[in-house]
């Protein structure tokens, strides 16, 4: 009996307090702003780089082609090396039709190499900026199998 009780007297406080609460609203409504369109043009199709692994010199080759319509192109290797965070990037401007970039996976001071070792999560950005004004990104995920 001193059960059914309690719970006729909880059941009562729950209804009194969802009645008599006031409801709660936010301050401000959330108004999310949308980004800019810019229109520009890519070129559909032409693609400006490829990257392949050198074993040899534990390396990924970059080439860079088509470079006639393009203004300029920068990239950045990045990857966990060693147990460390690790990345290389640069810009280039191009001058003739091709280029290339070998972006070794270690450090050089010196003359003098040192190889980072069990490469993870490597990844790839080449952004090329077109003369048209648009901009063509590509992105490499990278499995190195040394």
């Amino acid at each position: 009996m001193n059960v059914v009780r309690h719970l006729l007297v909880l059941t009562i406080v729950v209804f009194t307090l969802a009645l008599f609460t006031p409801s709660v609203h936010a301050a401000k409504p959330r108004v999310r702003k949308s980004a800019p369109v810019t229109t520009r043009k890519v070129i559909p199709g032409v693609s400006f780089s490829s990257a392949k692994f050198s074993a040899a010199s534990r390396s990924v080759i970059i080439s860079f082609f088509n470079l006639d319509k393009v203004s300029k192109i920068s990239y950045l290797l990045s990857y966990t090396g060693s147990g460390q965070a690790q990345g290389v990037g640069g810009s280039i401007s191009p001058s003739g039709a091709t280029d290339s970039r070998d972006l070794y996976f270690g450090t050089c001071s010196k003359g003098v190499c040192t190889p980072h070792y069990n490469i993870k999560n490597a990844k790839l950005l080449v952004t090329a900026t077109l003369t048209s004004g648009g901009i063509n990104i590509k992105r490499y995920i990278l499995r190195p199998k040394w």
